[in-house]
């Protein structure tokens, strides 16, 4: 029986409000993130494709919301107004190749109807999966009220927290004191993203027991 997979369709917001060049390196920053983390079992590594958009698949589907909101705080950490919409399908795989846009299966296809439609919501993160979900939907709108308020200081501190970097080494990293860092830290309210990260496998489990 094949288990689910997760896939993850991101593409940038207000990528035409900067230079090409910059809008790049951001985004091929951000995939270089991805990729090196020692956290994500990629199917797929993400992959950029039609400019500002990219594309992953992971096997563990329990890490997609770590990898959805690592991708946009690395995003927000550029400037002020960039960010990502980010549509995660969750379901079988029955095509994977290594190019992005041309593999098949449940997961792609609710990946891409997600992304199609994403901009018609106001949480920039949504998930789809094989039946109704909108409890689990609904705690992502009240994600998106933290995540919507990062300071670009305070997202590059949660890319930071999200790669398991202690304080002192952000502290460090940032030149700043320990007790900025920290403040930075409590400002972006990670305590609370934390949590959500943490507990997302358990909920995520109750829509996937098939």
């Amino acid at each position: 029986m094949k288990r689910f997979q997760a896939v993850i369709t991101a593409d940038m917001v207000n990528s035409t409000g900067f230079a090409r060049e910059d809008a790049a390196l951001w985004l091929e920053e951000l995939i270089r993130i991805l990729r090196e983390s020692p956290t994500f079992q990629w199917v797929l590594k993400p992959e950029i494709y039609r400019g500002d958009s990219f594309q992953g698949v992971l096997k563990n589907v329990g890490d997609a919301m770590h990898v959805a909101v690592l991708a946009r705080a690395a995003m927000r950490s550029n400037s002020p107004h960039t960010d990502l919409r980010i549509a995660i399908g969750i379901g079988k795989t029955e095509l994977v190749t290594d190019r992005p846009g041309t593999s098949d299966g449940e997961a792609f296809r609710l990946s891409g109807h997600l992304a199609d439609h994403i901009r018609m919501q106001k949480a920039r993160i949504g998930i789809a999966l094989p039946v109704s979900s909108e409890p689990l939907n609904a705690t992502l709108d009240l994600l998106e009220t933290v995540i919507e308020n990062w300071t670009t200081a305070q997202s590059e501190v949660i890319v930071a927290l999200l790669q398991n970097q202690s304080i002192s080494l952000i502290a460090e990293r940032l030149g700043i004191s320990q007790s900025a860092a920290s403040q930075r830290v409590a400002a972006s309210k990670w305590w609370a993203i934390e949590n959500f990260l943490a507990t997302f496998p358990k909920h995520l489990a109750l829509y996937t027991k098939r």
